[in-house]
């Protein structure tokens, strides 16, 4: 409802205007009424009313002087003149301070209640279109950190925009970019502090950093739209990468010392213009990718070539070859092995200094075969993925540290070895039948008793023994004619030379090859070759 005050000397006209207005429609209601100007100034202090009903002639202060007070100090009351006095000067004074009704008495009650509801009607679209002008600022501070953050990270991916369009959009958000020198940082914890994992550290992990980062570099902090874990800071002007250095060192060990949390930065070189933001960014990543080799809490700038495209690491079938077999036949340990020489390959003096995704990437490839040449590749990832919540490649991928990296592949090769025996487990009712098929799966390969004898729990004495009891011949007898066996097969195909037959069932030497398998067939290769051609 909306305030009234009436305001006039006479209490008769009062009375009348009283019962003119329709206040039982529940649109106004009555604050008070007075008798003259002092009186009517005073109330109008006291109830704040929405609207002055008043004479122009009253003791005390007249009329047009109290609407002159009421206009300085209180100039959202909307104020109707009722007076006697058909004078214009009158009129032309009231307009002068805002009255847009000056009414005659004896007073009309239509005329009077049509300037109120018109009133009525100003006064509620004004409060509407108040509303809406708050609800509108509301929604844009809402939105403004997100309006921000895109913007900033618009800067730092490419874009087309020039110095003026960036400074001009930068200014609207309070971010100073008036600098000569540009330099962009970028920071992260060291362990997860997101997706779930501690949501509150994580928050916490933020704010620590964006206000050093504000106080102590008088640099724009902001979460990287593609990793939130990532902040990102550019500072600009002179000493900003002793500045941003403070900053990061500063929620470092306020972060280590409150919440155990370690963080790691890279520092980017420094530019003349705000344009080239998007080339420092990637130079601060870079130079953030160097604790994958230092360890948690590094802290790097950036230099030409800090990071070698090239950390010379091949997969050798061969060596793929032996790690299958001997996963095979029960033995991990080669594998384990194979993952530690890298391992100790890679971290060679003076310092290593391969770009992470390049040596992630050979991990994953060497993992990748390793369950392809098994042939669990689907099962197993599935059976991981559901296990662990992630796919063994976005694990390698996410791994901060090469050591984590090392300690992760071995985990995995275990995991593996365990799903492939579950799978493939070892049948111990008839322990020579399957050293045989042990045998006749690996012929190629350079298969030993004593892997064999691992494999089906039994000592390599008492496996050769009982192995020769059971099929006439021995376990290097028996490994010779399986691989004869195999070359007439691929020797019945006209294009297949010796060389290749040779190393295909396991011999490196052609010429010894021959040799075996005249022994054992009373046929040269050839002698077999033609006879398998006529």
């Amino acid at each position: 409802m909306l305030k009234l005050i009436i305001a006039d000397d006479e209490k008769w006209v009062r009375t009348a205007i009283k019962s003119i207005i329709r206040f039982d429609d529940q649109e106004f209601v009555l604050a008070s009424e007075a008798s003259n100007g002092i009186e009517t100034l005073e109330l109008c202090r006291q109830h704040e009313p929405d609207i002055l009903i008043t004479d122009i002639m009253m003791p005390g202060l007249n009329g047009l002087e109290l609407i002159s007070e009421l206009a300085r100090t209180q100039p959202e009351i909307k104020i109707v003149v009722i007076s006697g006095y058909n004078d214009f000067d009158y009129a032309r004074t009231a307009m002068r301070y805002g009255v847009k009704d000056y009414l005659l008495k004896p007073v009309d009650e239509n005329e009077l209640n049509q300037v109120l509801n018109r009133i009525k009607n100003e006064i509620r679209e004004k409060e509407r279109q108040k509303l809406e002008r708050e609800s509108r600022q509301k929604q844009y501070e809402k939105v403004l950190p997100v309006i921000y953050e895109a913007f900033l990270n618009k800067l730092i991916s490419r874009n087309n925009m020039t110095v003026e369009n960036i400074r001009s959009e930068a200014e609207k958000y309070g971010i100073d970019l008036s600098g000569d020198t540009f330099t962009v940082c970028v920071i992260s914890p060291d362990t997860g502090t997101q997706n779930g994992e501690d949501q509150e550290a994580y928050d916490y992990y933020r704010t620590v950093v964006r206000r050093a980062m504000k106080r102590f570099a008088d640099a724009a902090a902001f979460p990287f739209e593609n990793d939130r874990s990532l902040l990102v800071a550019i500072a600009s002007g002179k000493n900003a990468v002793e500045r941003l250095c403070r900053a990061y060192d500063v929620s470092s060990r306020i972060l280590q010392k409150r919440r155990g949390i370690s963080i790691s930065c890279g520092i980017s070189s420094e530019t003349y213009s705000p344009c080239m933001l998007q080339i420092l960014f990637p130079e601060a990543v870079e130079a953030l990718d160097a604790r994958f080799w230092k360890g948690p809490g590094t802290a790097a700038s950036h230099a030409p070539d800090m990071l070698s495209e090239d950390p010379k690491l091949s997969l050798q079938q061969d060596t793929l070859n032996k790690i299958i077999l001997n996963i095979k036949l029960s033995n991990l340990k080669t594998a384990i092995s194979y993952i530690e020489n890298v391992s100790d390959s890679l971290n060679t003096a003076p310092a290593p200094n391969y770009k992470p995704a390049l040596v992630k990437e050979f991990f994953w490839q060497f993992i990748q075969s390793v369950i392809t040449m098994l042939d669990i590749q689907l099962p197993f990832i599935r059976q991981e993925t559901v296990v662990s919540g992630h796919h063994p490649y976005d694990r390698i991928r996410e791994v901060r540290f090469f050591t984590d990296l090392v300690n992760y592949s071995k985990e995995l090769l275990q995991r593996i070895y365990d799903f492939y025996h579950d799978k493939n487990p070892v049948d111990s009712t008839n322990l020579i039948e399957n050293a045989k098929r042990v045998i006749e799966s690996n012929f190629a390969g350079d298969i030993s008793l004593e892997q064999v004898a691992r494999h089906v729990h039994l000592s390599p004495a008492y496996l050769s023994e009982l192995f020769k009891k059971q099929t006439g011949m021995s376990f290097i007898d028996y490994k010779t004619i399986v691989r004869i066996e195999n070359a007439k097969k691929l020797l019945s195909d006209p294009t297949a030379t010796i060389s290749e037959v040779s190393v295909k069932v396991g011999y490196s030497d052609p010429k010894y090859f021959s040799k075996l398998f005249k022994k054992i067939t009373g046929k040269t290769v050839y002698e077999f070759k033609k006879e398998q051609m006529v």
